[in-house]
């Protein structure tokens, strides 16, 4: 067994640098938009990423993946429009609050619209603490999301199943005509960004909750950013059987469940995406479990393997700090 367990390290180990490697390894891929290609330069790790002849693949618009406190993995997301319209997704746990409202506030301080893709701590905690705070510093015009009724997460999640009773009860806090929710199909412009549901959740007998994460496809500036929230491989296999290719062609995508866990790798097969975003700490990025990369049971050094195999060149992790693209 010591045996066994000595060759399962290296054998991460030589995973873990091939990854980095080939990670690291500057290149340049061209396409047409009429395609629906992107024209990328100087692909690599780094902070922001310009496309195209000398502009920036959001026309001044930006993305902004936002990073964990205290190591934690979460999902804080920030879009931006030229003309400064902000859409939230998310938002991650209550002790990312206040880094959030920094950001927002520093981009003005008004989200004309907050998507939610399921209610875990890591997602919703800090929506749910900003709401709870009379004096907050921003404003928030409109919210989107789809809950199941309230038996539900009792029956399936019961420890935790009372957030999603103070998500109720903040979101209670403002109009009722600024709560909506959603379901597939629907399309929603929030100035020059369109999001489109792709399901309605999913309500599953296994990793119920993060199973029921609903799918948006967000558009700014003709780039498409899919955003997968948690979900996990049934609730993968759900969504591409019952999504058109179309929909799920994706330019950007956020990575399920931080990364490890989530959807099969035929899901980001029929994405085919450009870049990844990967809401997760470096611990869970090297799948480390306390005894060096590869010791843990979280599947993040395969998932990165996946993305590699079908040629992302770009990965923008929380492990680097807060992640911006422009």
């Amino acid at each position: 067994m010591k045996e066994f367990n000595f060759w399962k390290k290296i054998a991460a180990v030589i995973l873990f640098f091939n990854i980095v490697f080939s990670a690291f390894h500057v290149q340049t891929i061209s396409a047409t938009q009429e395609d629906g290609g992107l024209t990328a330069q100087s692909m690599g790790f780094g902070p922001a990423l310009s496309m195209g002849s000398g502009g920036r693949i959001f026309n001044g618009g930006s993305l902004s993946l936002l990073a964990d406190y205290d190591k934690r993995q979460m999902l804080s997301m920030v879009l931006q429009d030229k003309n400064g319209r902000l859409v939230v997704i998310d938002g991650g746990w209550d002790i990312d609050a206040e880094h959030l409202t920094d950001v927002i506030q520093s981009k003005g301080g008004r989200v004309s619209a907050w998507f939610i893709t399921h209610p875990h701590s890591d997602h919703v905690g800090a929506l749910v603490k900003i709401l709870n705070n009379p004096d907050r510093k921003i404003t928030i015009d409109q919210v989107y999301y789809n809950l199941a009724d309230q038996s539900w997460y009792d029956k399936v999640e019961s420890s935790r199943s009372n957030l999603v009773t103070q998500l109720r009860e903040a979101l209670a806090t403002l109009p009722a005509e600024n709560l909506h929710v959603v379901h597939k199909g629907d399309e929603i412009q929030v100035g020059q960004i369109k999001a489109k549901v792709l399901n309605d959740p999913y309500l599953l007998d296994v990793t119920s909750v993060n199973n029921s994460s609903v799918a948006y496809k967000f558009f700014l500036n003709n780039v498409s950013i899919l955003v997968l929230g948690d979900m996990g491989p049934e609730a993968g296999e759900i969504l591409l059987r019952e999504t058109s290719r179309e929909d799920l062609k994706s330019d950007i995508v956020q990575m399920a469940h931080h990364g490890q866990y989530g959807v099969n790798k035929d899901v980001y097969e029929a994405i085919a995406p450009k870049i990844a975003l990967w809401p997760c700490p470096l611990w869970l990025w090297n799948n480390d479990g306390g005894s060096g990369i590869g010791s843990g049971d979280w599947k993040t050094l395969e998932t990165r393997q996946w993305m590699e195999e079908l040629g992302v060149k770009q990965n923008y992790c929380i492990k680097d700090g807060d992640q911006i693209i422009h």
